[in-house]
């Protein structure tokens, strides 16, 4: 690899990392999701600052082509993240229906209430 990707690539998870802390001070993210982040981008920082690390498990995996374990690392990666999203999404959406159902019975409750009196 060469050592100007290699820069580049080490100061775009170096920027991108500036980034997620940034959010994360903001609490405009989540703990468990910027530890996730800044995980890959960890594992982004090592595989740019030593590309045989990488072949080797290329190799090793019986992998011809490099560059294509890359690739299906990071959909793995991505689809993963993309479950957790979709979980903790369903997650909310329940915790909003039954909050809403709540607040509804209780304004029921208290019309229902006032006007026995």
């Amino acid at each position: 690899m060469n050592s100007v990707l290699q820069l580049f690539l080490i100061g775009c998870a170096l920027l991108f990392s500036t980034f997620v802390i940034r959010l994360l001070v903001k609490n405009k993210i989540g703990e468990r999701n910027s530890v996730i982040w800044l995980g890959g981008l960890l594992i982004i920082i090592l595989l740019s600052s030593n590309p045989s690390l990488f072949d080797e498990a290329a190799r090793i995996l019986g992998i011809d082509y490099p560059p294509s374990l890359l690739f299906f690392i990071s959909c793995l990666v991505l689809l993963t993240f993309n479950l957790y999203q979709t979980v903790q999404i369903t997650k909310l959406t329940i915790k909003i229906k039954d909050i809403s159902q709540y607040i509804a019975l209780s304004q029921n409750e208290e019309r229902h209430d006032s006007n026995d009196d």
